[in-house]
């Protein structure tokens, strides 16, 4: 289980890393860099419902902490690049 754990943060990190590359590609669209942020944030919560699910410890807090954090970066997101 540690291995696995180990494989899933690594992958975690690695998307979480294209989507700062992406960010960083897109500085000059602002609805590009908002575009590449609904997609790490949808990301995120597909990977830590995946990751939990798999694990065997999914429960509906987890599933709202994700789906809030994701919700927060979303907004974060809108009210800097978009607005």
């Amino acid at each position: 289980m540690k291995q696995f754990d180990t494989v899933a943060h690594i992958f975690l990190l690695f998307a979480l890393g294209l989507g700062a590359v992406g960010i960083y590609r897109s500085r000059y669209d602002a609805t590009g860099q908002f575009l590449v942020i609904l997609v790490l944030s949808v990301f995120y919560i597909l990977w830590g419902v995946l990751y939990h699910h798999l694990r065997g410890d999914l429960k509906r807090k987890l599933f709202f902490e994700y789906l809030i954090l994701a919700s927060i970066a979303g907004v974060v997101g809108f009210l800097v690049f978009v607005r």
